[in-house]
């Protein structure tokens, strides 16, 4: 596999995004695509963790001419297998913040719209992005699907201001040494900054 190509997908970069974004940018350095970014001011923002274009999907692949290309999406009838993860030129993940309960929005905005490349899942659970990072990063790494643990749903728990503060992630979780592969900085950027999100989701620092 040659590239990653995230799809920006939402109206702007939270620091939640940005948390998935920088992880996923670290695992494969130097080859992550991100396609679709149309503000100037998340161009600039993106350009310290990949190459970046305004550019449909699409067309990209057509300008960089990748022929073998997969499509990671969790409605996708058939899971991924290394072999074809190696053989790949690029994968493609959703720059999506998952809702609960899934909406389809992978299938809808980016299977739907490249049906002559194949869609493949990660299992029947919904990753996130820097979840979907880690797992490709194993399978290029030698492990198939079935040998990678993995945890649906999760607590994170942080002090704030005195108060314990608790948030539900119900999504699927890569786990490491019996405990969920997160990305660093995770819980504090969901948590301490949660309130922020709630005044303004389009943030970023």
């Amino acid at each position: 596999m040659n590239y990653v190509i995230v799809v920006h997908l939402e109206p702007c970069i939270s620091p939640w995004m940005l948390c998935e974004y920088r992880y996923l940018s670290q695992l494969f350095e130097g080859r992550v695509i991100y396609t679709n970014v149309r503000s100037g001011k998340d161009v600039e923002v993106l350009r310290k963790y990949g190459n970046v274009y305004s550019e449909d999907f699409t067309q990209v692949i057509k300008n960089l001419e990748l022929r073998d290309v997969i499509i990671l999406d969790p409605k996708a009838e058939e899971p991924l297998r290394r072999d074809e993860l190696i053989k790949s030129d690029a994968v493609i993940i959703g720059g999506i913040m998952g809702d609960h309960p899934p909406r389809g929005r992978t299938s809808e905005l980016i299977t739907n719209k490249a049906k002559h490349l194949k869609a493949r899942n990660l299992g029947p659970k919904q990753f996130t992005i820097a979840g979907v990072a880690y797992v490709i990063k194993e399978l290029e790494g030698g492990k198939e699907l079935k040998d990678i643990p993995v945890k649906e749903g999760i607590e994170v728990r942080a002090e704030v201001k005195g108060i314990e503060v608790v948030v539900e992630l119900p999504y699927a979780f890569p786990v490491k040494d019996g405990q969920p592969v997160l990305p660093k900085d995770y819980v504090d950027t969901i948590i301490r900054r949660s309130q922020t999100f709630e005044e303004n989701p389009c943030a970023v620092d």
